[in-house]
C-alpha cells in the first residue's frame, strides 16, 4: 500500500512538473515587473497553482495570464495586486509601456464572453479571453484563421 501511495505522489510530480514548463515560457524585457512569454495559459485550477507557483506568486501579488495589448502574445506574469476584479463583458491584456492591465469589451465574441463580474484568478474559466491568433481574440467574428 505504501509503495502505491509513493508511486502515485512521483506521478502527480511528474504531471505537475511537465503541465509547468510545458508553456515554453521566457521572462520578457520592458515591463516594470517580470513577465514572461508563454504558448499557453492555464485552463484549470491545478495549472493556475502551479503557474503561480512557478513565478514566485504570492498572496500580495496575484498570478495572471493574458494577452499582450497586440493581441500576438500570451504573458504570465505576478501582478501588482492579489487578483483584480473583471467586469461582466471585458477580457484582459497587458500594456508593456505602462505595465498595467486594461480592458477589452468581449460582447461581440461568438461566444465565451464572461457574462458576469470574477475575479482574475477564475480567468481559467474563460479560455476566449486567452485564445489569440493573427492580433485577434479567435472568438470575434472579424478574427481571420
Amino acid at each position: 500500500m505504501e509503495l502505491h501511495a509513493g508511486l502515485c505522489f512521483v506521478l502527480l510530480g511528474i504531471f505537475l512538473f511537465s503541465n509547468i514548463f510545458r508553456s515554453n515560457c521566457k521572462k520578457l524585457n520592458g515591463y516594470e515587473f517580470p513577465v514572461y512569454s508563454t504558448d499557453v495559459c492555464p485552463v484549470n485550477e491545478t495549472e493556475w497553482n502551479a503557474r503561480s507557483s512557478a513565478i514566485n506568486c504570492t498572496t500580495n501579488n496575484g498570478y495572471i495570464c493574458i494577452p499582450n495589448k497586440e493581441l500576438t502574445q500570451l504573458l504570465e506574469f505576478c501582478y501588482t495586486q492579489p487578483f483584480i476584479w473583471i467586469q461582466a463583458d471585458i477580457c484582459l491584456y497587458l500594456v508593456e509601456r505602462i505595465s498595467k492591465v486594461n480592458a477589452y469589451n468581449c460582447s461581440g465574441f461568438r461566444s465565451g464572453c464572461p457574462s458576469h463580474a470574477f475575479v482574475s484568478s477564475k480567468l481559467f474559466e474563460y479560455p476566449s479571453c486567452t485564445s489569440i491568433q493573427n492580433g485577434c481574440f479567435i472568438a470575434e467574428s472579424s478574427c481571420k484563421r
